[in-house]
């Protein structure tokens, strides 16, 4: 609310000094309104009252302003800025006393109606923004100050205005003093009131004596101590220069305080960052005295960057970075929040109150200065990474270790007997751990887990087996070969075997369940080369090679004819190979005979069926190892 001063015209001195929205005249006065005119919305009269409507809805009642003791045109209408600008507002039918209008036009420039404020002829000390469109009745008019308004005689020094500031309180503190009845033989009073004891001090520019950016762009309230003010000081009036402009502060002595609103864009262009504040204490014959303080501050405007929030999970506390020192407000999905001071290293860290997969964290950062960053946003990743490691049966004791992953930039270890060894992730689905990380292992199956950890820290595991098998496979066995047939042979269960042929060229087959293999002949071979094998079990290891001889040529067999009169007669014959498979062949059917080893082979009496009489021809076959087939 405004605060409303009542001044005697006739002694000059202050008789009401209020805060409120009304007042009542007793006697003619000036009545001195601390409102700046470019805040009034319309002046009127409205019966015995003086009624003042402000643009921010307050209505101002003045009482007994056309009645009472004194004659209408005895009372005047004053608006006060905050920079001490006075506007006395004329009001049209009743302050037209020529004596009043002539003493206050020779202090102002001229009546100015209110539209006219907003013209290019404005005085300087007139503020631009000064009322439109009043529907008003009173004209407006800029003085210097309030004194051609109050009532003069011989006993006031007509000089003593010049020597005091011209705004309203140091006038009437000057004429407070004055009663019209003085004897002019009193000796004049020129010792101003004393400042021993005073305290006066400018308070710490908001709380950390930094303008932030926020209060850069506002109004900031300047405050300060002012305690023992001389008994003697009929005004105090306290002001603080901020960028070469001067405010007037409100004192409230009870409390021993004061207080002033300044725009923060003025603290900001303040060259020196420094408050200028003094108190002048006026007594009734005008003497003043002066107490002066400064206040330094710093300007912070500048906003933090916004704080980096670390990947987040669905259990592990919220951690991060900010500017050290900033304070960090975590703004959960529920809308929840928790705050947190950042370290000297910036970091900082939060509870996670349990958060989803695909939920949104948001996180802003204020720092001392009360500068706030933009935010930072984080999508909670609650999915561990999936990995797998791949079954190894190998030959090496310290084996390279292959897998997939999920995730391309999860950290992923391989663990054997509780040490851990960082693999490699690919970035391509697949991760490798080097040959020769791990420690030498002893032949035979070892259990391995691998971890996955993704950058929220969710992590995924597997565990596979590893065998190692150092031990080389038996050679395998070279079947007998001949010029033509399949080269075949045993070898170990499901090792590799690789034939290699006369001519350098080779051939490769995995031996069955059972062990047996074959691979092509090549067609080419002739009696007396030489095929080699060796067998390469799953582990990598390698046998020793097998060798054979090819034996392209057939054995040599004969039958001695026979005259008998045996129906089933034994029969005899030669054969080149002691080890061929000797046969009889009888009318289409095949009668396995004996090799004796000898060079003989029989096949004994009564082996063949009853033969009738007469001749028959018998087919007799030897075939040797390597299936060469003599007849």
């Amino acid at each position: 609310m405004p605060e409303i001063q009542i001044i005697a015209k006739d002694n000059h001195k202050t008789l009401v000094t209020t805060e409120g929205t009304s007042a009542k005249l007793s006697e003619a006065s000036v009545v001195l309104v601390k409102v700046a005119a470019s805040d009034v919305l319309v002046v009127n009269r409205e019966g015995t009252n003086a009624v003042i409507r402000l643009k921010n809805g307050e209505t101002i009642v003045i009482e007994g302003f056309f009645s009472g003791t004194a004659e209408p045109k005895d009372n005047s209408l004053v608006f006060q800025d905050e920079n001490g600008q006075l506007i006395w507002a004329k009001f049209k039918d009743a302050e037209n006393d020529a004596d009043a209008d002539s003493d206050a036009d020779a202090d102002a420039d001229s009546d100015v109606e209110p539209q006219a404020l907003l013209g290019e002829d404005l005085p300087a000390a007139l503020p631009a923004e000064a009322p439109q469109e009043l529907v008003s009745d009173v004209i407006y008019q800029p003085i210097s100050s309030i004194e051609p308004l109050l009532y003069h005689d011989a006993g006031v020094n007509p000089w003593l205005w010049a020597a005091i500031p011209l705004v309203a309180g140091g006038i009437i503190a000057a004429a407070s003093n004055h009663d019209s009845n003085d004897d002019s033989s009193v000796p004049a009073d020129t010792t101003p009131p004393s400042t021993d004891g005073v305290t006066f001090s400018v308070d710490p520019v908001t709380s950390d004596n930094v303008i932030n950016a926020s209060e850069a762009s506002g109004n900031v309230t300047i405050t300060g101590v002012l305690k023992n003010i001389p008994a003697d000081a009929a005004n105090t009036a306290v002001t603080v220069v901020i960028n070469g402009v001067t405010y007037n502060a409100t004192v409230d002595k009870a409390a021993g305080t004061w207080t002033v609103s300044v725009p923060g864009s003025g603290l900001v262009a303040d060259a020196d960052k420094t408050i200028d504040a003094k108190v002048t204490f006026t007594d009734a014959a005008g003497n003043s005295s002066t107490v002066n303080d400064t206040q330094t501050y710093t300007l912070d405007t500048a906003a933090p960057s916004a704080p980096v929030i670390d990947p987040v999970n669905g259990t592990d506390p919220i951690t991060g970075t900010a500017e050290p020192g900033s304070t960090v407000t975590v703004t959960y999905p529920d809308g929840s929040t928790a705050s947190v001071v950042a370290g000297p290293d910036g970091t900082w860290t939060v509870p996670n109150p349990g958060l989803n997969d695909g939920d949104t964290v948001t996180a802003v950062t204020e720092d001392p200065a009360g500068n706030t960053s933009g935010p930072a946003t984080a999508v909670v990743d609650a999915v561990a990474p999936t990995v797998a490691l791949d079954d190894v049966l190998t030959n090496d004791s310290t084996p390279a270790l292959t897998g997939t992953v999920s995730d391309p930039t999860a950290t992923v270890v391989v663990n054997v007997d509780g040490t851990d060894y960082p693999a490699v992730n690919n970035g391509d689905g697949t991760w490798t751990l080097a040959d020769n990380t791990l420690p030498a292992f002893a032949d035979g199956p070892h259990t391995i887990t691998v971890t996955a950890t993704d950058a929220a820290g969710n992590v995924g595991n597997d565990t596979a087996v590893v065998t190692i098998d150092t031990v080389a496979p038996n050679a395998p066995v070279l079947d007998p070969i001949n010029a033509t047939d399949p080269v075949s042979g045993q070898a170990e269960p499901g090792s590799t075997v690789t034939v290699t042929y006369p001519d350098g060229t080779t051939a490769t087959v995995v031996a069955g369940t059972d062990g047996t293999w074959s691979v092509p002949n090549r067609g080419n071979l002739v009696d007396g080369d030489t095929v080699t094998a060796i067998a390469t079990d799953p582990a990598g290891n390698t046998s020793g090679p097998a060798t054979a001889v090819v034996d392209a040529v057939a054995p040599t067999v004969a039958l001695d004819d026979v005259l008998t009169n045996d129906s089933t007669p034994a029969l005899t014959g030669t054969v080149s190979d002691p080890t061929a498979t000797v046969v009889v062949n009888v009318d289409g059917t095949d009668y396995p005979a004996v090799n004796n080893g000898d060079g003989t082979w029989t096949l004994a009496d009564n082996t063949l069926p009853a033969l009738t009489d007469g001749p028959h021809t018998i087919t007799v076959t030897a075939t040797d190892a390597a299936g060469n087939v003599g007849t």
